[in-house]
């Protein structure tokens, strides 16, 4: 009688728990509404606390493990203890990284800051940041983003600064753009004096990194090239323009020597379309001829050899300001009775991708 006495209240109990569980939990507020300060939890763990590294790394991913009484808080940019006081530490070696408490530049900014850094050696530093997503919704985790993200970014000792630089700097091969002026001239035309075009040209190129600051490099790039001149024809004054539209590929070998590079190599350009314009002069804006032939008879579409020599600089990260020259080698028309050769100056930037 006893024994179902104790069961009976075992049962009661057991249904009233179950009843202030279903009647009074919070379910889903704690991840979908909870506004608690969360990287300010405090944890008060024991000495030995391998067994709970995993279950601390999973719910607070911006911190590393405790080591001799210190981790590393990601989200704060703090060396903390246990308890997740600050401590004031500008060296310490947590596992298989050294972090150090140094002045740095991130990229793009002129003025510095200070955090810590892992040591990586030969001058090298990564910067691991956690950075929590504010449209996070547990709810929606399918199309929404992490709880938590993590943010690296590299560093370098260079010219007495530590100073961001981009993952691949130092691969041996990367992408680039290139944006920029140039001007270019037909020589010996007809026997005509052409005076020099202004274009823009586009470009797409690669850099391999070879010994010795030596590097390869190609690429093609779009652009529109000629000469022009005024006429008088039957009372009529215009402007006669001669146009290649473009597409080159150019070959360079580049010396870096301190903060300028040299570079010298070939140059080809395909001519997809040729033609000579005869446009009227303008009058109160307007034009009143515009005369097009084509000059697929006359010039080759296969715009020959030319030789480039150029220098550039660092502009800005990432950035560099180039000047360059290219003299014609061989002669672009097919009448072996002129010489005409293209020539072209330009200058512009190009951009590390």
């Amino acid at each position: 009688m006893k024994n179902c006495i104790q069961e009976v209240r075992f049962l009661k109990g057991l249904f009233f728990i179950m009843l202030s569980c279903v009647c009074f939990s919070q379910v889903g507020v704690r991840n979908a509404f909870d506004n608690r300060d969360i990287y300010n939890y405090n944890f008060d763990m024991s000495s030995n606390e391998s067994s709970a590294d995993d279950l601390l790394l999973e719910s607070n991913p911006y911190f590393t493990p405790l080591i001799n009484g210190f981790r590393y808080n990601a989200y704060q940019d703090k060396i903390v203890d246990a308890q997740g006081k600050v401590a004031d530490i500008s060296k310490v070696s947590l596992g298989d990284y050294l972090f150090v408490r140094r002045e740095f530049f991130p990229i793009w900014k002129k003025t510095s800051t200070t955090g810590y850094l892992i040591d990586i050696g030969d001058e090298n530093y990564l910067r691991v940041q956690k950075v929590i997503s504010n449209n996070y919704n547990p709810r929606m985790n399918k199309i929404s983003k992490k709880k938590l993200e993590e943010k690296i970014t590299y560093y370098k000792l260079i010219e007495g600064k530590i100073k961001q630089v981009r993952r691949n700097e130092y691969n041996n091969s990367h992408f680039f753009l290139q944006l920029g002026y140039i001007q270019s001239s037909l020589k010996d035309f007809s026997n005509e004096k052409f005076n020099n075009r202004n274009s823009v040209y586009y470009g797409l190129g690669k850099i391999l990194h070879m010994k010795n600051s030596i590097d390869l490099v190609g690429h093609f790039f779009y652009s529109k090239n000629g000469g022009y001149k005024y006429y008088t024809e039957a009372e009529e004054k215009g402007k006669k323009i001669i146009i290649y539209n473009t597409m080159g590929l150019e070959l360079l070998v580049r010396k870096q020597i301190k903060k300028i590079a040299f570079f010298t190599g070939v140059r080809a350009n395909y001519a997809f379309k040729r033609e000579q314009r005869k446009a009227s002069r303008r009058w109160y804006g307007f034009r009143f001829r515009d005369e097009y032939t084509s000059l697929e008879n006359t010039l080759k579409k296969v715009v020959p050899v030319g030789a480039t020599f150029g220098i550039s600089f660092k502009f800005l990260e990432s950035i560099n300001f180039e000047v360059k020259y290219n003299r014609g080698l061989s002669v672009i028309s097919e009448d072996l009775s002129e010489k005409p050769k293209l020539n072209s100056f330009q200058a512009g930037f190009t951009y590390r991708m």
